[in-house]
């Protein structure tokens, strides 16, 4: 066999690998695996579950069996499209953006939790998309101020953790409100965390963890990111004028996270093929812009290829961000990471690859990307990913270079996975 024929059979002969990563990550496995134990039942009193985010389904029915609660004890809440659990009630909101089902899918859950009886236990089972899902903002801020305030953050590149304080500050579900009525015995809430190397109490925006409101502190961090005009009077009044409210019930109990980036970190270097590679596990916890990153992250792929003979694979989980500009087309963080690791290490025999493992990076419609670097060496090749770069375009350069990786809707959701296989000789691969 050629060369390049050889680095193309290791490369698809990946894909099945990330299929058995994403399937050991699946809420059920996790839960079932024993690894991060679930807390204990509530005793004779009666369990309620409320579960809402990406990974709500399979974390619903796989709860709901383990702990015999019955389906009218249950309320799953998930994004519009994503697959819905046959013998659980379940409700749609909007996602990435908040709409009016998520207004609704807000109120229905206050409700649920307000229902339980005094004797009942809460059961929440949380996971990333929650803060999207279920929108109910204060009052004196509509849907649209802030979605658009949200929208505006995200294009500008904003982290996850301050688009979830902004989305607390402005929400009467959020950062613990979600149990400002409940009058049971007892929450326990469970998570799988898609914010990496942050505590659980953000994801979501936290609806069972308290968060002790600051208007004028987060009104400052939105002044950071937004230009003044960006900003809605309604929610300057808003901040500017908020004050600390007394924890609402259980919203200071521990949170129990069953899954994280490190989790992803520990699966991956644990499932894909590194018999012949030294393995190194460079960090849980990336983030930042997915462009600079992937040119990061290559640098010390070159520098390892410098000093070390041998192959080797790097492996590192997080979530970077994609700042927007005037140009918009279609892609996604992982598509940009992949693209401008795999130009920067066009010179070397390396594999790049960058996966979502919720299976949706942004708009592309792609879960993921995987490439052989030397695919740059071609100036066509290389001229035409530069550009997706500039154009935030990368989707369209996966479908032109045939790099984009598709799962669809996983039903997990804990960050990203990227990692870069590294060959010492491009005569000789593993097998």
């Amino acid at each position: 066999m050629t060369v390049e024929a050889d680095l193309r059979e290791f490369r698809s002969g990946l894909v099945p690998w990330l299929e058995m990563i994403l399937r050991e990550l699946h809420p059920s496995a996790l839960i079932r695996s024993g690894k991060s134990p679930l807390p204990g039942r509530a005793g004779e009193f009666p369990e309620y579950l409320l579960a809402t985010g990406k990974a709500a389904k399979g974390m619903a029915e796989t709860l709901a069996k383990e702990r015999s609660i019955p389906p009218e004890r249950v309320l799953v809440v998930l994004p519009q499209g994503y697959p819905h659990p046959e013998n659980l009630s379940w409700m749609a909101g909007n996602h990435p953006e908040p709409g009016e089902e998520s207004l609704a899918a807000a109120r229905a859950s206050l409700r649920f939790v307000e229902r339980i009886p005094p004797e009942g236990h809460l059961l929440f089972a949380l996971s990333g998309g929650t803060s999207s899902l279920l929108c109910l903002p204060v009052p004196g801020v509509s849907l649209a101020q802030k979605r658009m305030l949200i929208g505006n953050l995200m294009r500008k590149g904003a982290p996850i953790h301050v688009l979830n304080t902004v989305r607390t500050h402005l929400s009467s579900i959020k950062g613990g409100e979600l149990l400002r009525n409940f009058r049971g015995k007892g929450v326990q809430t469970v998570l799988l965390s898609d914010i990496p190397c942050h505590s659980g109490e953000i994801v979501g925006s936290g609806p069972t963890a308290f968060c002790r409101r600051d208007g004028k502190k987060t009104l400052s961090i939105l002044e950071q990111w937004l230009r003044p005009d960006e900003i809605p009077s309604s929610v300057r009044n808003h901040l500017g004028t908020q004050t600390p409210a007394d924890p609402p019930p259980f919203s200071l109990k521990p949170l129990h996270t069953l899954g994280d980036s490190r989790a992803v970190l520990e699966t991956a270097r644990r499932m894909l093929p590194s018999s012949s590679f030294h393995i190194h596990s460079m960090t849980p916890c990336l983030t930042g812009e997915a462009r600079f990153k992937g040119e990061e992250i290559a640098s010390l792929v070159r520098e390892v290829a410098a000093r070390n003979s041998g192959n080797h694979l790097f492996l590192a989980t997080g979530e970077c961000t994609v700042t927007l500009g005037t140009k918009q087309g279609r892609g996604g963080r992982t598509l940009e990471f992949g693209i401008a690791c795999g130009l920067s290490l066009k010179s070397l025999g390396a594999i790049v690859g960058a996966l979502a493992t919720d299976g949706l990076d942004g708009n592309s419609g792609y879960s993921g990307i995987l490439l052989e670097s030397s695919l740059f060496r071609r100036k066509k090749m290389e001229k035409a990913a530069l550009q997706s770069l500039e154009d935030h375009d990368t989707a369209t350069f996966a479908d032109r270079a045939g790099v984009g990786l598709r799962f669809g809707a996983t039903g997990t959701n804990l960050n990203d996975l990227l990692f870069i296989y590294l060959f010492s000789s491009t005569e000789v691969f593993p097998r």
